[in-house]
């Protein structure tokens, strides 16, 4: 198997949260320049025997964002200088038995004001930090994207991934994802990602804080809610892809992104968005939908 190409770009803006190191013995690429983010890689062309995934650029969240499930800016992983990871010569074999959840303690959460329940009155893009714990995670959490292509209905995992969804339905309650676009779309790896509200792209600054990876040895098939992030461990920041055809299991190699909600209606929608594809030949991160996809607004079910 030839050796795999991983071209890491991200913007780092923002703060780790305190109190945790960086997992022992996992490999850190080297970080990527100030201004960019990482997404999850983009499979090369298969080669007559059969191409692995390789890393384009991130499926991250360029503010240190995730999904995900990568191209250059930050997407699971979910644009900047790029720099060039060291793969093993041998592909990495998927990770087995589940997750290893590593859940957020009390000491984990930033402090930052929550949003009113109900909604703030007008969006709220930047923050100076991570938020407190705003939400009652023994509580179900039911994500509601309203998108220009139809409604998706996520269940988000507060149990086993309390930090990164209390981040992310605050994100939702100050109206951080509203009338975005689903920026990037790649059958490749099958995935749609969105979640910059900035500039509607992989290279979004973020919201200002990054969040620890609440676990590791995800794998990755149809229906997933994840985060994209950048290279580097513990840099995932509001950007989120969505896992919608079985070629997303080609990311199980390529390292964590947080896996923290399931789609329960809605698949068939995310489908037909990512039928609707179109490349882009001057990006590494696939293309996006044509004509584009709006999100025009996330809410929060909670009960």
């Amino acid at each position: 198997m030839g050796v795999i190409a991983a071209i890491v770009v991200g913007v780092f803006l923002g703060i780790t949260l305190s109190g945790r190191e960086d997992e022992p013995g996992e490999s850190q690429p080297p970080p990527p320049p100030v201004g960019a983010e990482v997404t999850p890689e983009t499979a090369d062309e298969p080669e007559e025997s059969g191409g692995d995934a390789t890393s384009g650029e991130e499926m991250t969240d360029d503010s240190g964002g995730d999904p995900a499930p990568d191209p250059e800016e930050e997407t699971a992983s979910p644009g900047g200088e790029a720099t060039e990871d060291e793969p093993a010569a041998t592909a990495e074999p998927p990770p087995t038995g589940g997750p290893d959840f590593t859940p957020y303690t009390t000491d984990d959460y930033g402090t930052e004001a929550c949003a009113p329940p109900a909604g703030a009155a007008e969006p709220v893009l930047d923050f100076g930090g991570a938020p407190m714990l705003c939400i009652d995670t023994s509580v179900p959490h039911t994500a509601v994207f309203d998108t220009s292509r139809g409604v998706v209905r996520v269940a988000l995992d507060a149990a086993n991934t309390p930090g990164t969804v209390n981040s992310f339905v605050n994100l939702v309650r100050f109206g951080y994802y509203d009338d975005t676009l689903v920026h990037r779309s790649d059958p490749s790896i099958g995935i749609l990602q969105g979640g910059s509200p900035h500039t509607n792209s992989a290279a979004d600054p973020g919201p200002g804080y990054t969040l620890w990876d609440e676990g590791t040895g995800f794998t990755y098939r149809p229906g997933q809610l994840v985060m994209a992030r950048r290279g580097d461990p513990n840099s995932a920041g509001a950007q989120y892809f969505f896992t919608v055809t079985e070629a997303a299991g080609l990311l199980d190699g390529q390292g964590t992104y947080v896996v923290f909600g399931e789609v329960i209606e809605g698949l068939d929608v995310l489908t037909d968005i990512l039928d609707s594809h179109v490349t882009d030949p001057d990006s590494r991160l696939g293309g996006a939908p044509d004509p584009p996809v709006v999100v025009n607004s996330v809410t929060i079910d909670a009960g």
